[in-house]
């Protein structure tokens, strides 16, 4: 995981900005989602640490479960 964090750091800052996170898994994210998330998700001058990429990854590898779930409606701003 930590591997894809630094090949999505394009800028190689150490945080991945919205732009870089579209590249996760193909870029099949759309930008709107990708806002929503950098929303929920604690972020450091609206970029994502390693932390918040890794429960982003948890949540999208694990749609299934009710944490993945959880997650990912928040993005949606379903239970908003």
């Amino acid at each position: 995981v930590y591997g894809l964090y630094l090949d999505l750091d394009t800028d190689g800052n150490g945080m991945l900005s919205q732009k870089e996170l579209l590249g996760y898994a193909g870029a099949y994210l759309t930008e709107v989602f990708v806002s929503r998330v950098f929303e929920e998700a604690q972020t450091y001058e609206g970029e994502m640490d390693f932390k918040a990429f890794l429960d982003f990854v948890l949540a999208m590898e694990n749609k299934p479960t009710l944490q993945g779930l959880q997650y990912l409606w928040r993005g949606l701003g379903v239970n908003k």
